[in-house]
């Protein structure tokens, strides 16, 4: 079981680079709270993926190779994410906020009955809870949100609110999910 999933894109081969920029928010939220994380790889991809994947500081890295996923379908990736989630079980589930994402993401919150918070420019602890920061009124205000009740809890980020190249590399070993 672990704490954080982050849900990894391909794009032409190569982890998305807003999949990166999550490692780097979950990583953050992560050694904030004390949590354990992994990342989830799905495609045609997958195994390419992984190894890309299993050189950041992750706990594991979840994959999948399933010819339904090859290439992209809303339905497919929805619930594939679905179904992980409720094997692993994670309190929070991390995606890079891309045009994918806005199409299948929403599916799996419908399905599983829970919040999806998008458009995450921050991520901070607060006496134990994890606190995302969303920007409002064209980035005029800025408004904390803590999620509440029983995850798992839905989190994307904008791009660029956390660089790729502060995600922390490390060694993570890679299971077939």
């Amino acid at each position: 079981m672990m704490d954080i999933l982050i849900v990894l894109e391909d794009n032409n081969g190569k982890i998305h680079r807003m999949g990166l920029e999550s490692i780097a928010a979950a990583q953050k939220l992560a050694n904030g709270m004390s949590l354990s994380m992994g990342a989830l790889v799905m495609g045609a991809n997958g195994d390419v993926l992984a190894e890309e994947a299993s050189k950041y500081d992750v706990s594991e890295v979840l994959k999948i190779n399933n010819e339904h996923l090859s290439s992209y379908s809303s339905d497919g990736y929805a619930e594939t994410v679905k179904q992980v989630i409720e094997q692993e079980n994670p309190t929070y589930v991390i995606f890079g906020h891309t045009y994918q994402v806005r199409d299948y993401a929403p599916k799996v919150s419908a399905n599983l009955m829970k919040p999806f918070l998008v458009d995450n420019v921050d991520v901070s602890t607060n006496e134990g809870n994890a606190v995302f920061t969303k920007q409002m009124f064209n980035a005029k205000l800025f408004s904390d949100v803590t999620p509440t009740g029983d995850g798992p809890y839905l989190i994307s980020f904008q791009s660029a609110a956390f660089s790729s190249e502060k995600a922390d590399l490390g060694s993570a070993a890679v299971r077939n999910c």
